[in-house]
């Protein structure tokens, strides 16, 4: 009972320092019951600042779309500066659906490690989606040191133009240690050249044969050599008259012998 009494108090609390036109918008919407909830388990004085610095729109939204206990666990996880940038930089529709799917813990560390405002560049870049899809491949941690072996940029410009399915499958087959190797030596530019031209699976097979160093030591010794383009197109084409004569050239059917007549036994009278 005692609890309960405290609680009540709380809630009132927090309505006084809000103000009467503020409080009154966010207890209609929200009911007196949520409210409760949410005091009972969150700091007095976290919520009156978060409440403060946020609309009363959106607050009710806040609590609407986002389930109570990762409400919770991200105003622990979060400072207040981080998670009121987070909130006004992000839709509510984004901001809900990264909450649900990437840990409050995981937007903390990323906030921490390389600010809340190349985190948010880093959701919005790449998009909400396929920021999801690539972290449920690799842990927060080691985008991290992705990020840290290479730059953000460099990442967010290779990982912009390959597909989730792309991602994925190099990942699986190659992990991440040596993107930033190959992203050194090739530059993104040339990397993402190299994936279009041979294609995912076929550039993950040369890597798989070569190796990643005989792969570079190869790249490096063809660039070295002194090709003209203008060349291209003869030796091309006649690859391709070759190819079609063989094709048009059509062995000669066997023929067939002619089938001999059997003499039939006459009958007698």
């Amino acid at each position: 009972m005692k609890e309960v009494l405290v609680t009540i108090q709380s809630v009132y609390q927090y309505l006084e320092k809000l103000g009467p036109k503020k409080s009154f918008q966010i207890l209609k919407n929200l009911g007196y019951e949520k409210l409760l909830s949410l005091t009972g388990k969150v700091p007095k004085e976290r919520l009156i600042v978060l409440t403060q610095k946020l609309s009363e729109d959106t607050v009710v939204e806040l609590v609407k779309q986002i389930p109570e206990k990762i409400l919770i666990e991200m105003i622990e996880e979060n400072t207040d500066e981080d998670l009121v940038y987070f909130i006004h930089s992000l839709p509510m529709v984004d901001l809900s659906l990264v909450s649900k799917s990437i840990p409050p813990s995981d937007v903390s560390l990323l906030a921490k490690t390389l600010g809340k405002e190349t985190g948010v560049e880093i959701l919005k870049t790449l998009g909400i989606e396929k920021s999801i899809s690539l972290l449920k491949q690799i842990p927060m941690k080691d985008f991290l040191w992705l990020v840290g072996q290479a730059d953000v940029q460099s990442i967010l410009a290779l990982v912009s133009e390959l597909s989730v399915p792309e991602c994925k499958k190099w990942i699986k087959q190659r992990g991440i240690e040596e993107l930033p190797v190959l992203i050194r030596f090739f530059g993104v530019q040339n990397a993402l050249t190299v994936f279009k031209k041979l294609g995912m699976d076929t550039a993950l097979e040369m890597l798989h044969l070569l190796g990643t160093r005989n792969m570079m030591e190869l790249s490096f010794l063809i660039s070295k050599m002194d090709l003209s383009e203008s060349n291209f197109p003869s030796i091309q084409n006649h690859v391709e008259i070759k190819v079609s004569k063989k094709e048009k050239i059509k062995k000669p059917s066997p023929k067939k012998k002619p089938l001999k007549k059997v003499k039939g036994s006459k009958k007698r009278g």
